[in-house]
């Protein structure tokens, strides 16, 4: 790549495009800094109206679901809207044989038959502060980094626990810009959510794995479930006199369908992004970390799959896994190739060089920051063989289900083994075990994690570097002649731990030389064996490692700061509420490739006709319904929008974001990128990032038209 073409590339990131897009996740209490440029694009409200703290706001109306997706209330009664793959572990949790809602759909009558959700909570930002100059007060250029963090910690904490008023808000203190910057958020947390309605996988799951993180698609990603709060609308546990939450502000549902160019916004939790890497990171990333999970998952999801054609108990017991492993299986598969495509390496390099140059020029900066890139390079060199050895464990041996199992019951093994300990002194450990062993128990076949233990064990061997194998582990082996095949069938066949008879048994009649015996127990020697490798072996290095990095990297983004100081930089995504916003756009992906902006019900027929591909099997009474172009009171001329694609930088965390119009309203929910999207967690393109979303005239028409849940649209105020 010649410079020309690298600096045309930059440009690309630094300011927007014909295309519309706008690269960057911003504070709410900090979008008043871009209100030129929305209302330019078509917004048509003021900063307070995003975000207030002396009235509600549409901030009020965004959740963070569960603690890693988002959802938005959609009615003055709590109905709280998110995707079908967010509460996809719920609505399989209340699905059996006979009651098949993951193929079928689920639609309570009325709020009597809601369903209540195990350790489902929503979180509601109350505010958040920039509490910089009070977390730094105290530090001093002479301290070391380990004693600069116990002292941004120390003070963290105590403004944490001065703003939860005694726990009644859940509190965090979060850095920005790699320690430049500290901001507090003040949430408050519902813990009685209830399941509301989804609709069949052949709407909620269309395209499955085979069009995830590609567009077109015609998926209706969509689910519903309610909040519930107890006196004076605060949370409460679950309780059947509990009532429907009374949210500050609720979401105005449009009934229009999006329209080329419009205005979109996106308001959510996005949960990690890395836009500040250095080369030295990002080439680690695309050639060794990405190619070693997507090695290591394609193994487990092979074995995954073909156990799930085998019967529709295992089926619906592994769904919610197989899904959860593929999502980033495709997801990296999609980041290799565009970064590869933007010469991404190429490109940080570019602009290591562009920063070197600015800080040579200058005396007192060079004394400050000569040879920085060089110290990158360094410690990135001691720090990636240990992050590989960690990546190989956790997308190895890890993602043995039997392994996170039998991890939970070391803190019981020691208790046993200490000469003080009485049955009585065990009773609140085995307490705590048992709901843990109850859950693991309903959707585990020992069978398929057998084959897992054989797959990831050979592979662990096999790509583990020097020096990096447990010598734990290799003396098991030995007990199996080096044999992955034999070390797994020995594991199945006398572990108690795969055994739900002989665990509860365990369990319920407690022992101390039973518990005792897990020593010798080949799951529980196997899985504490690797994780003790890790935790001492490769994660404490690290963790010391990783705190001189993320020193370079806060000089580093001071430095940028310093350099263009009015660039409006944003913080890379961690999990706190954030904007985005752009058009509805389609793109040109590659060469005589047109992507429009929308999809329509067309392609769902289309798609069904064309295979006998299971991930585009729709029912009789959808195909009959499409085919009439039976839309009721939506769609447009016989055209119903089923999904859009807009240029808002997305991430992990926004699936279920609303996607808002110009005017605030709802106009759709956020579940994904199409694949030339998918680096932009490292790199944004422009022309090539486009987040994907359900339409809300395909959300209501299903509701109304297909689930003959019309109740539901009544509680909604809905705009057209």
């Amino acid at each position: 790549m010649n410079k020309r073409e690298i600096l045309l590339i930059l440009l690309l990131f630094t300011i927007s495009t014909r295309s519309g897009a706008v690269e960057g996740m911003w504070l709410p209490s900090m979008i008043w800094k871009n209100m030129g440029d929305m209302q330019a694009m078509g917004f048509g409200l003021s900063a307070d109206d995003l975000y207030s703290e002396d009235s509600p706001s549409i901030k009020d109306a965004i959740v963070r679901f569960g603690r890693g997706c988002t959802g938005s209330f959609i009615s003055p009664d709590g109905l709280l809207i998110t995707n079908h793959h967010c509460g996809l572990s719920k609505l399989q949790s209340h699905t059996t044989v006979e009651n098949d809602y993951l193929t079928h759909g689920f639609w309570a009558a009325n709020r009597a038959e809601e369903l209540k959700n195990e350790e489902l909570t929503v979180t509601i930002l109350v505010r958040m502060t920039d509490v910089t100059s009070r977390v730094l007060e105290k530090i001093s250029p002479e301290m070391s980094e380990q004693q600069r963090r116990g002292v941004t910690t120390s003070v963290s904490r105590s403004i944490e626990r001065e703003a939860s008023e005694g726990g009644k808000y859940e509190t965090k203190v979060e850095p920005f810009y790699s320690g430049n910057q500290y901001w507090l958020f003040v949430s408050v947390v519902y813990r009685d959510v209830r399941l509301v309605g989804a609709p069949p996988s052949s709407v909620g799951k269309f395209g499955g794995d085979t069009d995830n993180w590609v567009w077109p698609r015609h998926t209706g990603d969509f689910m519903f479930f309610r909040v519930y709060a107890g006196a004076n609308n605060q949370p409460a546990d679950y309780h059947p006199d509990n009532r429907p939450f009374k949210p500050a502000r609720f979401l105005k549902v449009s009934a229009m369908p999006p329209q080329e160019n419009d205005f979109t916004m996106v308001y959510g939790f996005p949960g990690r992004t890395s836009r500040y890497l250095t080369s030295d990171a990002v080439d680690f990333i695309l050639n060794r970390e990405y190619p070693l999970g997507i090695e290591m998952r394609t193994g487990i999801l092979d074995i995954y799959r073909q156990a799930m054609a085998t019967s529709a108990k295992t089926r619906i017991q592994y769904t919610s896994k197989q899904a959860s492993l593929a999502n980033a299986w495709k997801k990296w598969q999609g980041e290799v190739r565009g970064l590869n495509r933007l010469d991404a390496v190429n490109v940080k390099i570019q602009q290591e060089a562009e920063m070197a140059c600015w800080i040579a020029a200058d005396q007192v900066t060079a004394a400050h920051l000569n040879g920085l890139f060089e110290e990158f390079s360094i410690i990135y060199k001691q720090f990636h063989p240990l992050r590989y050895a960690s990546r190989l464990y956790f997308e190895g041996p890890r993602n043995a289900e039997i392994v996170k199992f039998a991890l939970n019951f070391e803190k019981l093994v020691e208790l046993s083994l200490d000469p003080k300990t009485t049955l009585a002194g065990l009773q609140a450990e085995i307490d705590r075990l048992k709901p843990i062993a109850t859950r693991f128990f309903r959707d585990y076949e020992p069978e398929i994690d057998r084959d897992v233990i054989e797959f990831v064990t050979e592979r662990y061997l096999a790509l583990s570097e020097p020096g990096f194998i447990p010598g734990g582990l290799t003396a098991h082996l030995k007990k199996y002649r080096n044999d992955p095949a034999r070390l797994s069938a020995g594991i199945f066949r006398k572990s108690v731990l795969v055994s739900e008879q002989k665990t509860m048994e365990m369990l319920r009649n407690v022992s101390l030389s039973d518990i005792r015996k897990l020593v010798r127990d080949p799951a529980f020697v196997y899985a504490t064996t690797l994780n003790s490798f890790h935790t001492n072996g490769i994660q404490t290095p690290m963790t010391s490692i990783q705190t001189r990095i993320d020193s370079l990297y806060r000089v580093y983004i001071n430095a940028m700061m310093v350099k263009d100081p009015q660039t409006n930089y944003f913080p890379d995504a961690n999990s706190t509420l954030r904007i985005t916003y752009g058009r509805v756009e389609g793109s040109r992906p590659r060469d005589g490739i047109i992507y429009d902006y929308h999809t329509t019900t067309q392609g769902i027929l289309e798609k069904a006709d064309a295979t006998d591909n299971e991930d585009y099997f729709i029912s009789d009474r959808l195909q009959e319904m499409l085919l009439n172009r039976d839309f009721g009171q939506f769609g447009n001329q016989g055209v119903l929008k089923v999904n859009f694609v807009a240029s808002n930088h997305t991430t992990g965390g926004n699936s279920g974001s609303p996607v808002l119009s110009g005017q605030g309203y709802f106009m759709g929910i956020n579940f994904d990128r199409s694949w030339e999207s998918t680096m932009s967690d490292i790199m944004f393109d422009p022309q090539q990032c486009r987040n994907i979303s359900v339409t809300s005239e395909y959300i209501l028409w299903v509701v109304s038209q297909y689930a003959r849940a019309d109740y539901l649209l009544q509680e909604m105020e809905i705009v057209r």
